[in-house]
């Protein structure tokens, strides 16, 4: 961080509730928006939530 204070981003998906909907659950502390880089990690961590349940292979 720039002023050197922690801040963080925790993000939880629920399992699929209806067919492919689920809800993803996000709670940040000291941090005011979804910054640069976390876009990128959103869909890696789906990709491999995916791969480990057998619905994308691994690459």
């Amino acid at each position: 961080t720039k002023d050197g204070q922690k801040k963080l981003l925790l993000q939880i998906f629920s399992q699929n509730m209806i067919g492919p909907v689920f809800f993803e659950f996000i709670q940040r502390k000291d941090d005011d928006g979804f910054g640069e880089g976390n876009f990128k990690a959103l869909f890696e961590s789906i990709e491999r939530d995916q791969i480990r349940r057998g619905v994308l292979e691994a690459k």
